[in-house]
């Protein structure tokens, strides 16, 4: 590692986020709390103590109530539960364009894994610094990174995480060296992993969660780890963390499981103890009506990609088939390289645009249910769902503001509708994870944002040449 490199990453953040301590009032804002009856309050008044929030109810009932509280005038304003992104790569903004036109195949050889293992881990760093830049912007405060590098700095990965106030699930990628499977490898590996997982898990003030990110197998060349598996299952149930992979997520994958050991992939996961509650799978573009049932008899939850889906031609996730047998489905991005965003926005629009066109039905999967995946669903997906995902009284105060005063999301009719179909992240005004506000009338508290561009146009230069790429028509500092 290059620590003057590593060191000037760290310099980009600044003091200033707040404390959270005082007990804040958030009035004239219309709320979607999206809790158990879906309630949306106009006028309302939101009551944050220290972390969390103390009272939901009309504006003039919270003044009432907490006449000397610090208040935050929302006019104009609706107030959701943070967003959930429960697919992202967050280590791939610097790569941002560079996997335009592929599938996942020459995706991964010729771009994802050249780049990592030529990779700076203060690259590694600097990348997840600007893609949580524009989650916060976005109004994301929480995501889940499927498959962070053992080989990245955990360290300062951990502090930009704390230093910014969002929260991580990093799902530590493990798989165990090429060779033949036996309990003692499986346990070897497990343990390492585990070892790294407990120095990181819950740190940062609790923003910071480890979990196991499993690697399967998936075309020809992949090993398989009966006794591996089994081992991950057992030691993520003792610490209490999840795991999360890629599954069935393009035809190519799941014919492989197929061809290979003559079952689908759920089944394969099933008898490899790689299914259950704490398990997060990611896309299942190619699931079977069995699949679907037996993720939904073992309470495994999905993350849903449509705009990275969409774009790399991978399959679609057959979204109304799946919540109505009973499985939770979530919302993810995946990654700058293979969506360019990190906007959970837009993708709850995809969502449903990709559903409804392919159902032949405008109400296949509606506003609403969108917006569930991308708040109570996302925090069920995690584990979490009784801290986040919604805004009501003693859960977590992730909350943000979104700002509707703008042409393109007036009038508001229908405000779910807007935040939905008419919403993107430049509407996002102001941000709070646990009663701290990171987001400030557009700019993020604690960060240099111009210095974070200034390095990310320098490494991507560096980039572009350690992977022989070149890309026309480059913009400003390329």
């Amino acid at each position: 590692m290059n620590p003057v490199v590593c060191a000037a990453t760290v310099d980009i953040f600044l003091s200033g986020i707040s404390s959270g301590e005082d007990m804040l009032v958030i009035c004239n804002v219309t709320a979607v709390t999206m809790d158990d009856r879906r309630r949306i309050i106009g006028d309302a008044g939101i009551a944050i103590d220290g972390q969390k929030i103390a009272a939901v109810d009309s504006a003039e009932n919270i003044r009432k109530r907490y006449p000397d509280a610090d208040l935050l005038d929302g006019a104009g304003m609706i107030a959701i539960p943070g967003l959930i992104d429960t697919h992202a790569h967050a280590d791939q903004s610097l790569l941002r364009g560079l996997g335009d036109n592929m599938h996942w195949m020459p995706f991964l050889d010729d771009v994802v894994e050249p780049y990592l293992a030529k990779r700076d881990p203060a690259d590694g760093v600097l990348a997840n610094a600007l893609s949580i830049m524009e989650m916060i912007h976005s109004g994301t405060t929480c995501f889940v990174s499927p498959n962070v590098d053992p080989r990245d700095d955990y360290a300062s990965l951990t502090n930009v995480i704390g230093d910014l106030g969002i929260r991580a699930v990093l799902g530590r990628f493990t798989m165990p060296d090429a060779g033949p499977d036996s309990e003692g490898v499986a346990r070897d590996t497990v343990a390492a992993a585990a070892s790294v997982m407990h120095r990181w898990h819950a740190t940062q003030q609790g923003l910071v969660s480890m979990w196991f990110g499993l690697m399967v197998p998936r075309r020809p060349g992949d090993t398989d780890h009966p006794a591996f598996y089994r081992a991950v299952a057992n030691e993520a149930r003792e610490m209490g963390v999840g795991i999360v992979y890629h599954f069935c997520s393009e035809i190519e994958d799941s014919t492989y499981i197929e061809d290979t050991y003559g079952v689908r992939p759920a089944e394969w996961s099933r008898d490899n103890h790689a299914l259950g509650p704490n398990v997060l799978l990611i896309n299942g573009c190619w699931v079977t009506p069995l699949e679907i049932q037996i993720l939904a008899e073992s309470g495994t939850h999905l993350a849903h990609s449509p705009v990275a889906n969409m774009k790399m031609a991978t399959g679609i996730l057959p979204v109304p088939d799946v919540l109505a047998a009973g499985v939770n489905v979530s919302l993810g991005t995946d990654g700058a390289l293979n969506n360019n965003s990190y906007d959970m926005f837009g993708e709850m629009k995809a969502a449903c645009l990709l559903q409804n066109a392919t159902k032949r039905s405008a109400s296949a999967l509606t506003a609403q249910t969108a917006l569930e995946m991308a708040t109570i669903r996302g925090a069920r997906s995690i584990g979490r769902e009784d801290e986040l995902g919604s805004i009501a009284v003693g859960k977590l105060a992730d909350i943000v503001l979104v700002d509707m005063r703008r042409p393109g999301t007036y009038p508001v009719h229908d405000v779910v509708s807007n935040l939905v179909f008419a919403t993107s992240g430049s509407n996002v005004h102001t941000v709070f994870v646990a009663g701290k506000k990171i987001l400030e009338a557009g700019r993020i508290l604690g960060m240099n944002e111009t210095e974070v561009l200034d390095k990310a146009a320098e490494s991507a230069l560096r980039t572009r040449r350690m992977l022989g790429l070149s890309k026309p028509g480059a913009g400003p500092g390329h």
